[in-house]
């Protein structure tokens, strides 16, 4: 069978949960209202306490045809994008740390027929109070 992109989505998210970092926006996901006491997510809450947190979105890639037998087999590729917040004032090291625990977790990961390839980190640098780095890891699945 062919892998669908909630597949995909399902086998990202399921690995970031078994991750023991700090609070996750995902992909799609409501953003943060610190103004509403009533948003009361981890998220939220690290972002009203200036404590770490981080944006996960998945970019999807091209997707092929890897085979024709019976039935064409796709394989589809993309992009798990991470953008990593630590307090400003703290300045790279959090990050760099974060920033090495997710590639960690996430570099040739493999989950039936969803893979991950080697990790990149970025360092964005301070702006808005946070100071930031991304993380980019690819994926293939089928």
């Amino acid at each position: 069978m062919n892998p669908s992109f909630e597949s995909i989505r399902i086998a990202i998210e399921s690995r970031l949960a078994s991750w023991d970092g700090v609070p996750v926006l995902y992909d799609g996901s409501r953003s943060p209202n610190t103004q509403d006491a009533r948003d009361t997510r981890d998220v939220t809450n690290a972002i009203r306490n200036s404590t770490a947190w981080v944006r996960c979105t998945i970019q999807h890639g091209s997707s092929f045809t890897a085979g024709v037998g019976s039935a064409p087999c796709v394989r589809r590729t993309g992009l798990i994008s991470f953008q990593i917040f630590t307090p400003e004032h703290q300045g790279s090291h959090p990050a760099a740390l974060l920033a090495d625990s997710l590639a960690q977790h996430f570099e040739y990961h493999q989950d039936g027929n969803f893979e991950t390839l080697a990790a990149s980190a970025q360092r964005v640098g301070p702006t808005d109070g946070w100071y930031q780095y991304n993380v980019t890891c690819p994926f293939r699945a089928g």
